[in-house]
């Protein structure tokens, strides 16, 4: 798959296949504002290259100690030199670069620590700039960046973090910015905005190359009192997010959204289905104030009933269910308009469903 990608060395011949030879032609890709195809690789610049199998690559040549490197405002691609060199040894004079927005790629984005040889790596600068990357560079004296992600809630797709529950300071938000999207084919996942963090609620964005999603999440910071952290999927899917577990989701979901919500509904209530019309699953959402008996029950348009989608005791909370086009005896219905009820108490609705096979 992707790789980021940097020349570490002073080679004769610094064409990607000569340097990669079992990359895919055709898949270099340089940055500068927007993706651009090159044939070329230059020291100290970083790449986006596509390799179909793994493996790994000998490239020889002198070796480079020292490098100044021009960044422009915003997001950079940028590689280190012939030796694996501290990020904080990086002489920076203008201090131009944003504290904590130094990343590698292995498949998903990860902050980094060291710039590795021959690897390529994203810097975020807030201004136009030199700095330089040299061996036996001195460590900068300047006060840490102190991450307040080490404190927040954790919620991870495939291995891709992202965080919430902690406030961040509207100065200091680009620390928490993420690099521009990979290329197409790449996993990814971010919040609106770019953004790793959010305080209390945001979408999701996945650009997802699997078949399967598992999340994982660690809850550190409570919603609040009578409050609780809910993720919700494109497709009505609900998941509440409480002490730490994992979820497993069907991949071609693209996206989900992080709520605070009240702990117990204030009123009885049933959504409409989603999706609307549909083959051959659908989700019914519904929101229960007390304990309460719940029956839904789902009837054709000749007022046939169908089956019965729930028949039990339900405690207080936000409930969904799923049908799967089947009736009583689990064999597949035909297309056509169906109608859903709830009776929960003293509370009864009812809305209409197209099946459309």
């Amino acid at each position: 798959g992707w790789n980021l990608v940097g020349l570490p060395a002073d080679v004769e011949n610094n064409g990607y296949q000569d340097l990669f030879p079992t990359s895919v032609i055709g898949t270099l890709y340089s940055f500068t504002g927007t993706y651009t195809p090159e044939s070329e690789l230059t020291p100290g610049s970083g790449y986006w290259l596509n390799f179909s199998d793994a493996g790994s690559t000998t490239i020889t040549g002198s070796p480079i100690t020292s490098i100044a490197v021009s960044l422009s405002e915003g997001w950079n691609l940028i590689s280190g030199i012939s030796e694996t060199i501290n990020v904080t040894a990086i002489s920076d004079p203008g201090g131009i670069i944003v504290p904590g927005t130094v990343y590698g790629f292995t498949g998903t984005y990860a902050g980094a620590s060291e710039l590795t040889p021959g690897q390529g790596y994203w810097v975020n600068a807030n201004a136009d700039g030199d700095i330089t990357i040299s061996s036996g560079g001195a460590a900068r004296t300047t006060a840490p960046f102190t991450d307040l992600t080490e404190k927040a809630n954790k919620l991870s797709f495939n291995g891709s973090d992202l965080y919430f529950g902690v406030s961040i300071q509207e100065e200091e938000l680009l620390n928490y910015q993420l690099p521009p999207k990979p290329p197409a084919g790449a996993f990814d996942v971010r919040f609106a905005d770019d953004m790793k963090v959010v305080e209390s609620a945001g979408s999701i964005d996945i650009m997802n190359n699997t078949d399967k999603l598992t999340i994982s999440y660690d809850i550190k910071i409570d919603a609040g009192e009578q409050l609780r952290w809910l993720l919700i999927s494109d497709e009505g899917s609900e998941y509440e997010l409480n002490g730490s577990g994992e979820i497993f989701v069907n991949g071609n979901v693209s996206g989900f959204t992080l709520n605070k919500v009240p702990g117990i509904p204030l009123t009885y209530s049933v959504s409409q289905n989603y999706p609307n019309p549909f083959n051959p699953v659908t989700y019914i959402n519904y929101e229960i104030p007390k304990e309460s008996f719940v029956t839904i029950s789902l009837y054709n348009i000749m007022g046939q009933k169908v089956t019965d989608l729930v028949h039990e005791l339900h405690s207080p909370g936000y409930h969904h269910t799923t049908w799967n086009s089947t009736n009583m005896e689990g064999d597949p219905v035909s297309s056509g308009v169906y109608i859903y009820t709830i009776e929960a108490d003293n509370f009864r609705t009812m809305k209409k469903m197209v099946l459309m096979k």
